[in-house]
């Protein structure tokens, strides 16, 4: 189970990486959580469900030149539906043309085959930095 869960998560990746919307959501739940606590006020999530988090890719793929996130490890759990996972990422931000670089520790639940919660930890400092003197 822990490794169809890792190969879950490396399809998500790779259909992001490919600005392939239809590839990423067909890898997550229909009641999906997605958090990022530097990004927000806690207990409020990024997303919350199945549309908002295809607003939240559609989102990327066009703030995103070029989207390249890269599988640095998983960390196994005791849980095996919960996939620990570093990864770097290097995307080409479309509005002022400099690189968003980050780090990020991702804690993943999976049900039945499905992505249903992310917890993602990141420097959010690096996302304002690639994105300053960007247009509104």
């Amino acid at each position: 189970m822990r490794e169809s869960n890792f190969e879950l998560y490396r399809r998500m990746t790779a259909a992001l990486n490919a600005k392939d919307i239809e590839g990423c959501c067909a890898c997550i739940a229909d009641d999906i959580v997605f958090e990022a606590p530097a990004y927000r006020e806690p207990g409020v999530p990024v997303a919350s469900g199945g549309a908002d988090m295809r607003a939240m890719y559609l989102g990327l793929m066009e703030s995103f030149d070029t989207i390249d996130y890269r599988i640095e490890r998983f960390i196994p759990a005791l849980d095996p539906d919960l996939v620990i996972v570093e990864v770097a990422g290097n995307n080409l931000v479309a509005a002022t043309g400099k690189y968003y670089r980050n780090r990020y520790l991702f804690m993943v639940q999976c049900r039945e085959g499905k992505i249903s919660h992310i917890l993602e930890y990141s420097n959010p400092q690096v996302f304002r930095t690639a994105h300053e003197n960007a247009e509104s």
